[in-house]
């Protein structure tokens, strides 16, 4: 049996699980699927609820001192809630691609779409960071992580915002193919 390939899922509340149970979480249910699709892998949850890019990049330390095979980097939706300027979010987003680069840790960027902003011209700002990030850097990248549950309230929690364990799942399932491909990149 080979060493499962540690990836770290790195972001804000939508990876850390908010409101949900430990094995409920984004990471838990990735490591399950792949697991269940015969990759190997320990998913490693650096989800803090609440965190903006900024705060993401105040810790990325503590990412990198874990040493992880892989990264799942997944900010924005807190930036875009409190009107971050979008520079401001671009330049944080990017120096924490970098710093993990720097280690020679490859990358998927998952990205969001400014929903939670209704700021005339800040969604047309905003919603270009993660498809120009990605193409900076030759990442792979998933484009709208809100995409995947937001508005359907049998995938929502009662905040409306959150994803239920079963909007986590559909999360977890469209990233899969992904994550499946940067933990196989990874290993070799």
């Amino acid at each position: 049996m080979s060493t499962p390939v540690r990836i770290a899922c790195f972001g804000d509340s939508l990876t850390e699980g908010y409101g949900l149970q430990r094995d409920e979480s984004l990471p838990a249910v990735l490591e399950r699927m792949l697991d269940e699709t015969g990759v190997s892998a320990r998913c490693l949850n650096f989800g803090v609820s609440g965190d903006t890019a900024g705060d993401g990049l105040a810790r990325i330390g503590t990412v990198l001192d874990a040493a992880p095979d892989a990264a799942v980097v997944e900010f924005g939706a807190n930036d875009c809630f409190l009107g971050e300027p979008v520079a401001t979010v671009r330049a944080n987003l990017a120096a924490i691609i970098e710093a993990l680069l720097g280690q020679s840790i490859p990358i998927m960027l998952v990205g969001i779409t400014a929903l939670l902003n209704p700021e005339e011209g800040y969604k047309d700002d905003f919603d270009p960071i993660f498809g120009s990030l990605a193409r900076r850097y030759s990442l792979p990248l998933f484009p709208d992580i809100l995409s995947c549950y937001f508005g359907d309230s049998e995938l929502t929690l009662m905040d409306g915002l959150h994803p239920s364990s079963p909007g986590v799942e559909a999360i977890a399932r469209a990233l899969l193919p992904q994550v499946a491909a940067l933990a196989r990149q990874a290993r070799g």
